[in-house]
């Protein structure tokens, strides 16, 4: 059973409704049809009569549940109750206070969505008043209800109530597209809460992405540059003490960075949770601070150096970090993956609209060597974050082995001004 069922089931109320119109009104139809029984006493037109009556108010309960069933027999019973009312017949039972009901009957087939119901409702109630406007005219008793068969008279009687079917049907109506526009509302309201949530179900989303990109990008760099640098010192106590030392105090120092990074990242992430308008929603490393990135990734047997071509511009705080982390990912990439000795070059090619960051090293991939993972890991999550960062900013990323498979190469090209960089320049 479907919810539209359950709804329309009869319940209380709708028994109560039926109980009360029934009180209301039946006593004064039993009274009246009596009453044009006569002192013979026509007990099985009476009888019929009234039993016709009771089961039209029954029904009244069971209206909502099946509209078009209860019209159909409402429809049925009173024109029982005109053919217990074509002349010969002791009375006129169609027009007693019972009648009424079926308006009732009328009103539910327009307020339910069944369309034929209502469509049945409004042809079936009038058709019942001109029936019964057709019976008055065969009638000659038309005095008993106070009215002379005249043809204004009759004019007027079909007016009324064809007129009450029309109300009974357009209130219907109304309160079927009242119901409708109140579903549609909020229907609307439960739309527009699921977006809302599906927007926060994002942002959460792309903040956890945003944290883990941060931190993969803040740890990864600093602890392969320690890892490089406490196995240079290894090898070179006992043989260069002076370099060993060197490459120790290097260690202290991209530690010392590292936690100073980790700070600055931990103090924005608490601003923003809290809501902070003020909170840093990027950290600070921009293009100013590459040279000493450059200089950290060099080791023994490890040699970097950066380039600038073209006159450096002012750029978007997001497109300075979007720069460093490029380098830092490749030059970490480099650490990681390629055995020394290596060599990195990091270009900084300024053009009128975009800055284009090359990272070129001649490392020999490890991964395709000794069976490891090769350093384009696909579903890694340092190529995907670097191509996040830049493409969020309207640039283009390209990373693969170079032309002369003697290394790798990694382009971003990002935008200087607002306008989009969409093109990546190939492999040089």
């Amino acid at each position: 059973m479907d919810a539209a069922t359950v709804r329309r089931a009869p319940g209380l109320a709708d028994w109560v409704w039926a109980a009360v119109g029934a009180a209301a009104l039946l006593p004064i139809t039993v009274a009246e049809v009596l009453r044009e029984a006569g002192p013979a006493g026509a007990v099985v037109w009476a009888g019929v009569a009234i039993a016709l009556f009771a089961l039209l108010h029954l029904f009244v309960a069971l209206r909502r549940r099946w509209p078009r069933a209860t019209i159909a027999v409402a429809s049925a019973l009173m024109l029982g109750l005109a053919a217990l009312s074509l002349p010969g017949m002791p009375g006129l039972a169609v027009l007693q206070a019972s009648s009424l009901v079926y308006l009732v009957f009328v009103y539910a087939a327009a307020a339910s969505d069944d369309r034929i119901a209502g469509i049945a409702g409004l042809a079936l109630g009038l058709a019942g008043a001109g029936i019964i406007t057709g019976l008055m005219v065969l009638s000659d008793r038309s005095s008993d209800i106070g009215m002379v068969a005249t043809p204004g008279a009759l004019l007027a009687l079909a007016g009324s109530l064809a007129a009450g079917v029309g109300v009974a049907w357009a209130l219907g109506r109304y309160r079927r597209e009242t119901l409708r526009k109140r579903a549609a509302q909020e229907l609307a309201l439960a739309q527009a809460a699921e977006l809302r949530l599906q927007g926060e179900l994002r942002a959460v989303a792309e903040e956890r992405r945003r944290i883990a990109r941060e931190l993969h990008d803040v740890i990864a760099h600093s602890l392969a540059v320690m890892v490089a640098q406490a196995e240079a010192s290894r090898l070179l106590v006992g043989r260069d003490d002076e370099r060993a030392r060197g490459a120790v105090e290097h260690v202290v120092t991209t530690g010392r960075a590292a936690m100073a990074d980790m700070r600055g990242l931990l103090g924005a992430l608490a601003e923003s949770s809290r809501g902070d308008d003020r909170a840093v929603r990027e950290p600070s490393p921009g293009l100013e601070a590459l040279p000493q990135l450059v200089e950290r990734a060099q080791a023994p047997g490890r040699t970097a150096e950066s380039v600038v071509v073209g006159v450096p511009a002012e750029v978007r705080p997001g497109v300075g970090l979007a720069a460093y982390r490029v380098v830092q990912e490749s030059l970490t990439n480099t650490i990681r993956h390629a055995p020394p000795p290596t060599y990195s070059r990091v270009t900084l090619d300024w053009g009128p609209a975009a800055l284009t960051v090359t990272v070129d090293d001649d490392g020999r991939d490890v991964g395709h060597d000794a069976g490891r993972v090769p350093r384009d890991p696909g579903p890694g999550r340092g190529l995907r974050g670097m191509r996040d960062r830049v493409e969020q900013l309207g640039g283009a990323f390209e990373a693969g082995p170079r032309e002369d498979a003697a290394g790798w190469r990694v382009v971003a090209r990002l935008p200087v001004g607002n306008g989009p960089a969409t093109e990546v320049p190939g492999d040089r």
